[in-house]
């Protein structure tokens, strides 16, 4: 066996680290050396005997020896290695496959939840529709609930008026019998009844009793019920005895001149135009005065009225006895003056020894007809040594003066004198007319928003948008054409009334079937039945006119729409923010007005670019609005047509027939059956059974069978026309030929030649100023038969063509193809014309309206830029809203806003220079107001930076020229704060209306209108820095001042109807003059009330005074008439807080109506209510208890137990006993009443909760604090209930039949 020494190393036999399969290290394996034995000597054969060498045998150095014992232990070891391992792989596998098994399992479970998920969600998808589905039919049901609620309260307050109105007529009988047997005669019953039962004719149910008012009792949280003071009354044998005024409250002067707008469609004509109208009758005696006035006195009165955006026309008609005429031409000349008397506003007339044919006629429709329509100026000559061979004129003249009511020049000798004494007359009726003598006594100065003097006139409101509306709905009024509307009358009420959301309702028909009259006839019926209801109109007329205009129509739109809130933001003049406004207006409104708002647009499809404009019209309309337009049927759009639709067919023969002879009777006409049968078999064709073709057919007849010897051969010739165009073509050829003479002939043609080529047609004086060779007496005449014939229509002042066809018919009449290249040259005409009055102090609305049009259809871009540029006509657009209109002439001349406002600044610069020049008309306050102008123009426009240095300008001009401290610099200054609050910056904008407050306080005092302005502006701004604290006291302060004003601010849009009423006051002071007489006291009586209304208290109460003396000593001290004055005196002394005064008149009123009526008449109790009131403002309470426990009794028997009104005596005097400290009286008188209002009115509206504030109030004073507590937050719930539904009272009764107070006092 060999050495250790003698083997090798082999790196084999280091030490190896043992892992296990997992990987993981179990120790370390040891390499066991092993000995391998040799099977035989080296290198010798077995068996061989050989020697070897000496010293020892290679076995012993080679060989190793094992010991068995230890290689039986390796042995082992490893055995037990390799079954140990084998064991670890069979536990491995085996785990293996159990995961398997778990993997399986795990993933059959996560199968089924998966599943399990998705009918989850597809069960929470069907729920959230199903949710989806109940919210849409809940939403559906109530809107449905609100219009089935909103029909209900219709016709209950329907019932109730009706039944009212049976009532009030039972009583009036009654009454009457009473007067009858004390002795009056029938006729005086009448007329005394009139005049007392007319009073409250237009009350609705319930609400003819003037409630308390005064102080509240115990707490400033006690309540009284309707707090309105009785209005003194007016008495109903005058003019208009159910007219606007009646019974309207003192604080409700808003109310009343809303009435008054909506009444202003039944007004006189002239009052609607911009065309102030006077007729002169002058015999050929008095031509000599004629003359003189329009020679001397007609510029300086027609200079007057432009001043305020009004033109003056003075008719007259002269006839010559000696000439021969015919019949015909005698009866046009009559119509003629019967027209245009009817459209005048002062009828003036001369008149010496003789008259003329006409003479009398004129003075019968002019005056003595209706001597109170218009105001009369009659100059008598005087003929002292003259044999007068003529005995009309003295019974003409005695006639006159027997009325007693007209302005009467008597006894001048000198032509020249009457005159003079005539146009001061004339001059004092014309500047009532235009507001002059109001704005002479300073009344502008109390409304921030009047407008400073412009440039080119005084700011002018554009009204005429609106009077064309007016004058509309008067043509309607006045037509006799309403075949077969009923049918579409039911359509449009029940389009009315179902439940909305609806889209639009589209009336549609051909060209003069009638829409705009079907539209304006159900507007005034709709108008009668429901006058409270919001309905606005618009009607489209010729497509050039500002009418056609979308933008501006939802401007005047949104202007009313305002006009029914109490502080109505600013209207803008942006058209962009216009047409994004307008559909937000329209939804808030209609919201919160009971029975929604109503909307009818006639001939939408005339609109400029209606589809792009009126794209809110296909959007969902709010729920409580319903829209009503018409469209022609060759020209409305696709998309319209899927709207719900009411067609207007061709007339039936039977129709044909029925109109034919309607409008022949208006004209006092008739025709034979023969001529009947061949009217009726040409009118068979849908062209032909139109209603205008028919309407014109019948004009026309009226007037040839009057005179024409061969009629037949007349008729057959209309008969070949086909359509209305060819019609209207034919007549225009019959009436050039009678009436054309050689002198005038041509002269119909060119008439209506201009009026074509112009925008919105033309004045007669323009017509004369166009046409030298064209006289007054012959334009006069040939208009009126035109007009007769449908031709043409007076509208705004303007003459313009009566109808699309009639406009069809004279491009086809006045220029066939062969003079189609004369419209270039009379639109020339007319831009040389209006061209002329660019000049300062001539530019007028009528220039701004025509000439940039007119330029525009020429495509003369570069005029068209400078009349832009004229000042004149930029501030007569912009002073009417015209702000659209603006900027589509600087479009069509392709400058942007940023080049147009550089080129006004240059232009108002070198307008600046010319200070002094045009006869002084250029001041520098008038420089001033045209940088205000523009820079209110640029602030409308989002151009803020540009307009603030127009304000600034504005403002160093008028701190030069004026004093720093004067009202109009703190008005520039509010100006500026606002622009500066509207960019944002809030610390400049504070420091400007701080200095205006400043300003205002020091110039009008601390209770000024304009100083409560002041504080609302600050406060507002405060609010949008979060500045609460700061903006608190403001708005008290500001409160507390309007508090003190006795009349609310009047919007500029109310002004005009304002006017009306100042007129009215004018024309009475001149039926005033003469003797006391009953009709003179009544007149009395009634300018008091006028004067009353707009709060000149000083003026009414001498009017009133006067009326009281005048009855007293013409009637007796027992008359009804006066107990009327006597009801009024003390009214206006109760007003003014002079109880001591007030209290007598009530008391001696009292005393003389119950001699005459029932104490259940309502005049009676009326003056029972107002005494109680003052007795119980003087702390009478012994005297005001009977009186209100005799209110209760009375309105107990009129309306019955469960009325409201009896709810709101019964709290009334249920307040009285609080105030007496009589506790235990009240409660029952408060339970009572809820009880009342709760069946009545239901337990959420507003007078249930101001009923148990009072109650909670009289629980507090109690003790009881626990009910008091009870009380109060139900009244507050309420209260929060009524802002959240939008101010809708929600009238549901209480599903437990309960009284509120029960239900809450139990809860």
């Amino acid at each position: 066996m060999g050495t250790g020494g003698s083997f090798l190393h082999n790196p084999e036999d280091d030490d190896i680290l043992g892992k296990d399969l997992d990987g993981s290290s179990r120790g370390v394996i040891k390499r066991i050396p092993i000995e391998i034995r040799p099977r035989g000597r080296l290198g010798l054969k077995s068996g061989s005997s050989r020697k070897g060498p000496k010293g020892g045998s290679l076995s012993s150095a080679l060989s190793v020896e094992i010991e068995n014992t230890e290689v039986e232990r390796i042995r082992k070891e490893f055995e037990m290695y390799r079954i140990n391992k084998d064991n670890e792989m069979a536990n491995s596998s085996r785990k293996e496959q159990q995961l398997i098994r778990e993997n399986k399992k795990l993933k059959a479970e996560l199968v089924v939840l998966q599943k399990t998920c998705t009918n989850l969600r597809g069960e929470r998808d069907m729920s959230l529709e199903a949710e989806q589905h109940a919210l849409i039919r809940a939403a559906t049901f109530e809107d449905e609930r609100g219009k089935l609620q909103r029909n209900f309260k219709i016709f209950r307050e329907t019932m109730e008026r009706e039944l009212q109105n049976i009532l009030r007529e039972k009583r009036r009988l009654e009454n009457k019998l009473a007067k009858i047997a004390l002795g009056y005669s029938i006729e005086d019953v009448d007329a005394q009844s009139r005049q007392e039962y007319d009073e409250n004719s237009n009350n609705n149910p319930g609400e003819w009793w003037p409630n308390m008012d005064g102080e509240p009792s115990l707490s400033s949280t006690m309540q009284l019920q309707q707090p309105s003071p009785r209005l003194p009354e007016f008495v109903h044998s005058m003019v208009e005895p159910e007219g606007m005024f009646t019974n309207v409250n003192k604080e409700d002067w808003s109310t009343v001149l809303s009435n008054l707008s909506q009444n202003l469609p039944s007004a006189p004509e002239h009052s609607l135009s911009p065309v102030l109208r006077i007729y002169i009758s002058a015999p050929r005696d008095t031509h000599t005065e004629v003359e003189i006035l329009i020679k001397d006195y007609y510029p300086r009165l027609q200079a007057m009225c432009e001043t305020e955006g009004r033109s003056l026309v003075m008719t007259h008609l002269p006839y010559d006895d000696t000439s021969t005429v015919s019949q015909q031409f005698l009866w046009h000349q009559q119509i003629s003056r019967k027209q245009q008397i009817s459209k005048s506003c002062i009828f003036l007339a001369f008149l010496g020894d003789s008259t003329d044919k006409f003479t009398s006629i004129e003075y019968k429709i002019g005056y003595l007809d209706n001597p109170t329509a218009k105001s009369a100026i009659f100059c008598f000559r005087d003929v002292k040594g003259i044999k007068s061979g003529h005995s009309d004129a003295k019974d003409l003249k005695s006639k006159i003066r027997e009325r007693k009511t007209a302005k009467i020049i008597d006894g001048y000798t000198s032509p020249s004198r009457g005159v003079e004494q005539a146009s001061s007359a004339i001059e004092k009726i014309l500047s009532a007319e235009i507001g002059l003598e109001s704005r002479a006594e300073g009344e502008e100065d109390e409304n921030e928003d009047d407008g400073p003097d412009q440039l080119c006139g005084s700011h002018v409101w554009d009204v005429q948008s609106d009077n064309e509306q007016l004058e509309a709905i008067n043509l309607a009024k006045s037509s006799s054409c309403e075949l077969g509307f009923e049918r579409h009358y039911e359509r449009l009420n029940g389009h009315v009334l179902s439940a909305g959301p609806l889209p639009p309702l589209l009336i549609l028909g051909p060209s003069g079937c009638g829409r705009s009259l079907l539209l304006a006839k159900w507007i005034q019926l709709q108008q009668e039945k429901i006058p409270s209801s919001l309905l606005l109109y618009h009607f489209v007329g010729r497509e050039s006119t500002v009418s056609a205009d979308p933008i501006m129509m939802m401007r005047r739109l949104t202007a009313q729409l305002m006009q029914q809130l109490n502080s109505p933001p600013q209207l803008t003049s942006d058209p962009v923010r216009i047409v994004e406004e307008f559909p937000r207006w329209l939804e808030r409104i209609s919201s919160r007005t009971p029975g929604g708002a109503i909307v009818v647009l006639d001939s939408i499809d005339r609109f400029q670019q209606a589809e792009v404009h009126l794209k809110w019209l296909k959007d969902p309309l709010p729920v409580d609005t319903r829209i009503i337009v018409s469209a022609c049927e060759e020209t409305c759009p696709q998309s319209w047509r899927s709207w719900p639709t009411v067609r207007v067919e061709p007339l039936s023969n039977k129709n044909v027939k029925e109109l034919l002879h309607a409008e022949l009777a208006t004209l006092d006409a008739s025709i034979s059956s023969e001529e009947e049968t061949s009217i009726l078999t040409q009118c068979r064709t849908p062209s032909t059974c139109c209603s205008l073709y028919v309407m014109v057919l019948a004009r026309h007849i009226s007037g040839y069978t009057r005179f024409d010897s061969k009629p037949a051969k007349h008729l057959e010739n209309l008969l070949t026309c086909t359509d209305c165009v060819s019609l209207y073509c034919k007549v225009l050829d019959v009436i050039r030929y009678s009436l054309e003479t050689h002198e005038n002939r041509g002269h119909l043609k060119m008439i209506l030649r201009f009026i074509y080529v112009s925008r919105c047609g033309l004045r007669e004086s323009e017509l004369l100023d166009l046409m030298p060779n064209l006289s007054s007496n012959f334009l006069t005449l040939f208009t009126e038969i035109l007009f007769h014939h449908l031709i043409i229509k007076y509208q705004g002042g303007l003459l313009m063509f009566a109808h699309q066809q009639m406009e069809k018919a004279a491009l086809e009449y006045c220029f066939g193809k062969e003079e189609a290249k004369l419209i270039p040259q009379y639109r020339q005409n007319l831009i040389q014309y209006f061209s002329n009055s660019l000049s300062p102090g001539k530019t007028s609305c009528r220039v701004s309206d025509e000439l940039p049009w007119l330029l525009r259809q020429s495509q003369e871009k570069e005029e068209l830029q400078q009349c832009l540029l004229n000042l004149c006509v930029f501030q007569r657009l912009y002073s009417r809203g015209r702000c659209p209109e603006i900027l589509s002439y600087w479009q069509f001349v392709a400058a942007d806003k940023n080049t147009m406002a550089q080129l006004y600044f240059n232009a108002t610069r070198k307008m600046e220079e010319l200070v002094g020049q045009y006869g002084g008309l250029i001041t520098l306050e008038r420089i001033a107001d045209l940088y205000d102008s523009l820079g209110h123009f640029l602030k409308d426009l989002g151009q803020l930076n540009q307009a603030v240095s127009a304000l600034q300008k504005a403002l160093e001009i008028r701190e030069t020229t004026l004093h720093p401290d004067h009202p109009i610099v703190a008005r520039t200054h509010h100006i500026l704060a606002g622009l500066y609050a509207q960019w944002g910056k809030f610390s400049t904008a504070e420091d400007f209306y701080k200095q205006a407050l400043a300003l205002y306080e020091n110039e009008y005092g601390m209770d000024h209108p304009l100083v409560a302005t002041e504080l609302e502006a600050l406060a507002q701004l405060y609010q949008r820095q979060d500045r609460h604290d700061q903006a608190d006291p403001l708005k008290k302060r500001s409160v507390n001042i309007r508090k003190k004003q006795k009349s609310p601010k009047v919007t500029p849009m109310q002004t005009q109807a304002k006017t009306v009423v100042q007129r009215r006051a004018l024309q009475l002071e001149e039926l005033a003059l003469g003797p006391d007489s009953p009709d003179n006291a009544r007149i009395l009586n009634e300018l008091g009330v006028l004067y009353y209304l707009q709060n000149d208290f000083e003026t009414a109460e001498s009017f009133f005074k006067r009326a009281l003396e005048m009855r007293e000593s013409t009637l007796g001290p027992d008359h009804l008439d006066l107990a009327q004055s006597l009801n009024n005196l003390a009214a206006l002394y109760n007003d003014r807080k002079q109880f001591n005064k007030a209290e007598p008149l009530y008391e001696r009123a009292l005393d003389i109506k119950t001699k005459y009526l029932s104490t259940n008449h309502e005049s009676v109790a009326s003056i029972i209510n107002h005494l109680a009131l003052l007795y119980r403002k003087q702390g009478k309470f012994d005297q005001a208890l009977p009186l209100y426990k005799q209110a209760v009794e009375i309105r107990e028997k009129t309306f019955g137990t469960y009325h409201p009104s009896v709810a709101t005596a019964l709290v009334n005097l249920a307040v009285l006993y609080s105030q007496q400290n009589k506790y235990a009286d009240a409660e029952p008188m408060y339970e009572r009443a809820l009880k009342i209002y709760d069946e009545s009115l239901g337990p959420q509206h507003p007078r249930v909760a101001e009923t148990l504030r009072n109650l909670a109030v009289m629980k507090y004073e109690l003790k009881d604090f626990e009910a008091a507590a009870k009380l109060y937050k139900k009244a507050t719930e309420i209260k929060e209930n009524e802002t959240t539904y939008g101010g809708k009272a929600l009238s549901i009764q209480s599903s437990s039949g309960e009284s509120t107070l029960k239900n809450m006092m139990n809860s």
